[in-house]
């Protein structure tokens, strides 16, 4: 009669153990998920905080450049510039290459940057520098050791360049 009941409540913890095994893999299912949606979350919001700064500082030089430009109010037209201005050298400074922009970008982060958050960058800072030529570049700057692939579309600084010594 005992091993009867026994065997009763054995197959009775077993079926609780199943059960309870499935509700884990569901569990870890919902954390996985969550996780890469934290991860999309952090993503979007990392993007989002840089391009901010980015703006912020692209605004700050620009009333640094035009301290006037503060006082008018941004309805009023600009007066039209000399034909020759925007023709003339940067006041004698060389802009930074593609290749420093990106190292520039990707140094500044604490973690790896997806390519296009490279795009997006370099279309803030330098709208004149062509996004056709990204890909090479990348491939040029890992090629070189300067840039390390963390996985494919995603690149950090290889340990040991962090201070900019290669």
């Amino acid at each position: 009669m005992q091993s009867r009941g026994a065997r009763a409540v054995l197959t009775e913890l077993r079926s609780l153990a199943s059960d309870d095994q499935e509700r884990l893999a569901a569990a870890k299912d919902r954390l996985a998920r969550a996780q890469e949606e934290m991860a999309a979350a952090q993503s979007g919001f990392d993007s989002a905080r840089t391009r901010a700064e980015v703006s912020q500082r692209v605004t700050h030089g620009a009333e640094e450049l035009l301290p006037d430009a503060a006082q008018m109010p941004d309805d009023v037209p600009e007066p039209p510039s000399a034909p020759d201005a925007e023709q003339a050298p940067d006041s004698g400074r060389a802009r930074p290459t593609l290749a420093q922009e990106i190292l520039a970008f990707v140094r500044g982060q604490e973690r790896g940057v997806q390519r296009w958050e490279i795009a997006a960058h370099l279309s803030a800072v330098r709208p004149d520098i062509k996004l056709s030529g990204l890909g090479p570049e990348l491939t040029e700057l890992v090629r070189t050791g300067a840039l390390a692939r963390v996985v494919r579309g995603v690149y950090g600084i290889p340990p040991g360049a962090e201070g900019g010594d290669t």
